[in-house]
């Protein structure tokens, strides 16, 4: 089987969750079929997932093109217009590429760009979509009813990688059309990568007594929560509670100095370090005594399985597919994520109660393995290849993103008038120029005309042209 498959990024900043579950299951895909072949499109630039692919064999290409999911929506008319641009060149480039890599399937990884889906539709090639979050964090361009119903309409199968959000996701696809697969998790390594330290390497915690030490994986962003465990800390000060903090991950700069500023107000300086990105989080994680998951929402949390394959406890917001990883009052504690209390009350449960935090560090060592298995790949394929032996399924109904290229036109002319390309010809300076020098011979013509009207008879008039 020959499988394109559209990376939304390529990982210029770091090889994020989803590069990784990509990453993972083309591995397992390739062990379970050797004959498999795989070719990544990525957007442009090359980042760290290029190194990855070439390390395995796998041949890339980096396109530039734009998202229908993205931080914030793109408004400006000459932004519309130009991102537009370069999804229409990367769309056809996929429908050239589809042409001559002749795939079986095309795959698209993530909810963010939908290009490779329509030039699957377009060349007729069945499609299948990994969406692995719920884009709550997220601007849709078209809408999320739009949005989430074109991903189905533009799909032969859409694989979640959770039941929480292929139950979020049957708002909008039919059920037969959804599969689950949990990413694939390799932790065979696992002792050697806690050990893994590189030379400059610090313990963030520190070693005084009664401390309870969290580590928070993830880019430091707002969805991410890192600000509502900042806050937590700083009201577990008040109260007299050590509990010291390592977040490990990178950060915008704006977010970065956002969260700077928040701990330098609350005086938490003391209690939270701020790591930056490393390429191994299983030093910090052994380092600490549970992981903290506070982000609004979770389409999986990889970093949530990680913590608990190294036996620590996790505190995470009752949110997304966490409640199918954490099992709660056993493995860890869940919380309420619209009770600004919880948090702080599921911190305070661990720093009171040492044996309870060992009691559930032993029981998510003990409990991984079953989530490690949960994913069921073969079964995946096999449906892939239904898929495939029955051909790329007829679109019932125009896709809304097409319908919304339709006010492009009119874009364009805000853009022109924006930049003062667009130009009313009557108020031209060559117009009212020529108007000025043909202004006698116009009057020369009307006075003809009228002589023409009193003088010649009708009959000898007619078919003059005045």
């Amino acid at each position: 089987m020959r499988v394109l498959l559209l990376s939304h990024s390529s990982a210029v900043e770091n090889l994020g969750g989803a590069e990784l579950s990509m990453l993972q299951m083309i591995d397992n895909w390739r062990t379970y079929d050797p004959s498999v072949e795989v070719m990544v499109v990525s957007r442009s630039p090359v980042g760290r997932l290029q190194p990855e692919l070439d390390r395995r064999g796998i041949p890339w290409m980096n396109l530039e093109f734009g998202s229908w999911v993205l931080p914030q929506l793109i408004v400006s008319p000459e932004d519309v217009y130009r991102t537009a641009r370069h999804d229409f060149l990367a769309t056809k480039s996929l429908v050239r590429l589809i042409q001559e890599f002749g795939p079986d399937v095309v795959a698209t990884n993530t909810i963010v760009a939908p290009w490779a889906a329509l030039a699957a539709k377009m060349v007729g090639v069945p499609h299948v979509w990994f969406p692995s979050e719920y884009g709550d964090d997220h601007e849709f361009a078209i809408g999320v009813d739009h949005t989430f119903d074109d991903l189905g309409a533009l799909s032969d199968l859409v694989v979640t990688n959770s039941a929480a959000l292929k139950t979020y996701l049957s708002r909008w696809i039919d059920d037969s059309k959804m599969a689950v697969l949990y990413p694939a998790l390799e932790f065979s390594d696992l002792a050697h990568r806690v050990k893994d330290t590189p030379p400059d390497w610090t313990n963030p915690f520190s070693a005084l007594p009664d401390t309870l030490r969290v580590v928070c994986v993830g880019r430091i962003a707002p969805s991410k929560g890192q600000a509502r465990l900042v806050r937590s800390i700083a009201q577990l000060k008040r109260q007299n509670v050590r509990v010291e903090v390592a977040l490990v991950g990178s950060a915008r700069d704006h977010d970065l100095t956002s969260i700077r500023l928040l701990i330098d107000e609350l005086d938490v300086g003391d209690r939270i370090v701020l790591t930056g990105e490393t390429a191994n989080p299983f030093p910090f994680i052994a380092a600490a005594d549970i992981g903290a998951v506070v982000s609004v929402s979770e389409g999986f949390g990889r970093v949530t399985v990680e913590y608990l394959a190294v036996g620590k406890p996790v505190v995470a917001a009752r949110v997304g597919a966490t409640p199918e990883l954490v099992s709660d009052g056993h493995t860890g504690l869940l919380y309420d994520a619209a009770d600004d209390s919880a948090l702080v009350e599921a911190l305070l449960a661990y720093h009171r109660d040492p044996a309870l935090l060992a009691a559930h560090g032993a029981a998510a060592l003990a409990g991984v393995d079953e989530i490690v298995n949960r994913n069921r790949l073969p079964a995946i394929v096999r449906q892939i290849e239904g898929c495939v032996a029955a051909g790329s399924a007829p679109i019932e109904r125009m896709p809304h993103l097409v319908l919304s290229w339709m006010t492009l036109p009119a874009t364009a002319q805000r853009m022109f008038a924006d930049v003062g390309a667009l130009v009313d010809p009557h108020d031209s300076v060559t117009w009212t120029v020529g108007s000025n020098l043909a202004r006698p011979l116009r009057s020369v013509r009307r006075t003809a005309g009228r002589i023409a009207r009193r003088v010649v008879p009708r009959t000898l008039r007619n078919g003059w042209r005045t």
